[in-house]
């Protein structure tokens, strides 16, 4: 089993404190690219944590960071971008991954936290050639 690196924070994202859990590769390995994990409104970064999934993806070479999104889990005093259900601003989640330095990461994004992704695949200035 790879030896991997773990922790938790918080970042300052559009003035708000962020809570994430980070796992990556240890032993010195450079890891292969980022993976950033967001969540359902029933969820939070815990639930990757707890289903293992950033401890494979580490295992796997990659640097796995997981949010808790405003509003809820840790980051519950922070207010949400937009109202539920409805989209994102797309400056959210680019602040979001500059904020962990994250370089261009793969988004996993189930349930309603896909209307925070929809900005990747629209062209603007904040769209898939800039994160």
């Amino acid at each position: 089993m790879a030896d991997v690196e773990q922790r938790e924070g918080t970042i300052q994202v559009q003035g708000q404190s962020l809570f994430f859990r980070e796992v990556r590769p240890g032993g010195g390995q450079a890891p292969r690219f980022s993976v950033l994990l967001l969540h359902g409104i029933r969820f939070s970064s815990e639930t990757w944590q707890n289903l293992g999934t950033l401890l494979r993806l580490a295992q796997a070479g990659y640097r796995a960071v997981a949010i808790d999104l405003p509003g809820l889990g840790h980051s519950k005093d922070a207010t949400a971008p937009a109202p539920v259900g409805e989209l994102v601003p797309s400056s959210f989640l680019a602040a979001v991954v500059d904020a962990l330095d994250l370089g261009p990461p793969v988004v996993i994004s189930p349930s309603l936290s896909d209307l925070s992704t929809d900005c990747l695949w629209r062209p603007g200035p904040h769209g898939p050639d800039q994160l």
